[in-house]
């Protein structure tokens, strides 16, 4: 069944994870001015944390939107910002492409990419860590939102991802208390997506869809243990976990699951002349059998806007149920 905007709460919402609260100082999405993101390049929009920032007439602040993104259209940080908010949100996001936790831990493709470690300390500690009076967030109306670990399952799925992940997480977590520590007390965590099924391990064989399968399965398990234990550890702390996996295999199975992706005819393969991107959002290349954006994947990796669109609707449906 489609799930139309109109509902409150959608299919793919209903079996999402609980949120971890203890008395919190959340009040809702509707009251969430400022939103502060990390992640890899399904979330990069090419903020500069020395350019323009955001501002109630330019949400996202710099590059003009939607930004630099992998999905040949907004991602779900700029369908958040611009088409989902519940009032003026403000959008610090200090994403950049290839990130793992840790490059000492999981080398990313290039040495300089900035991992989620290099994000909090070398970007979001020493701009906004401080609560400086140019960005006056606050604990009640700022909301922290992580979505890694494609690029560490990716690298590294072949490994003994039992200790990896061990190591990867003790970090995670090191990071996630740092922001803590400069008052953060709302945090939004996005599992891993079903990245086996995109065409870059589809082109491996059954083996490399099952295998890497698996460690997501691992991996977002982790993810939900770790927003438990700091909703645990410290009171007035309220974290959530969207399980966007869930969202990504609900559309790959039935593209009418969301409203957003009703329009998808191709959810396994890609067109090469869309895979560095196309001329318009809606492009139709004449040695591709449909446009742009009616393929799930722009290339062997990363989803188009619509895919995001859905994610980023079904963020918020997660959010305002809670």
């Amino acid at each position: 069944m489609k799930q139309s905007i109109a509902l409150s709460v959608p299919l793919a919402a209903t079996a999402l994870a609980a949120p971890f609260s203890n008395t919190s100082s959340w009040s809702g999405w509707k009251n969430v001015k400022n939103l502060f993101v990390f992640g890899d390049s399904y979330t990069q929009t090419g903020f500069d944390v020395n350019g323009t920032q955001p501002s109630p007439g330019n949400p996202l602040g710099n590059p003009p939107y939607p930004g630099w993104t992998s999905a040949n259209g907004p991602n779900w940080v700029g369908f958040l910002t611009q088409q989902y908010n519940a009032s003026t949100l403000l959008t610090y996001n200090v994403a950049y492409g290839g990130a793992t936790v840790d490059s000492a831990l999981v080398t990313p493709y290039a040495p300089t990419v900035l991992s989620l470690k290099d994000q909090v300390e070398k970007l979001y500690l020493p701009k906004y860590g401080a609560n400086p009076s140019s960005v006056p967030w606050e604990a009640s109306d700022s909301l922290f939102a992580f979505w890694i670990g494609i690029n560490d399952v990716g690298n590294s799925w072949w490994l003994n991802n039992a200790t990896l992940y061990d190591l990867i997480f003790l970090e995670y977590d090191s990071l996630v208390e740092k922001i803590y520590d400069t008052g953060a007390r709302n945090f939004l965590f996005l599992t891993v997506p079903p990245v086996n099924l995109a065409p870059l391990t589809l082109e491996n064989g059954p083996d490399a869809v099952e295998g890497e399968g698996k460690v997501i399965l691992d991996w977002n398990e982790r993810v939900k243990k770790l927003a438990g234990g700091l909703a645990l550890k410290h009171a007035g702390v309220k974290t959530f976990v969207h399980d966007t996996h869930k969202v990504y295999s609900d559309i790959i199975e039935d593209v009418n699951a969301f409203e957003q992706t009703e329009g998808l005819k191709n959810v396994t393969g890609y067109c090469k002349a869309y895979q560095n991107g196309a001329p318009t959002w809606y492009t139709k290349d004449p040695s591709c059998d449909y446009a742009v954006n009616e393929y799930f994947w722009l290339n062997n990796l990363h989803p188009t806007f619509p895919v995001h669109n859905a994610t980023a609707f079904s963020v918020v449906e997660y959010l305002k149920s809670a």
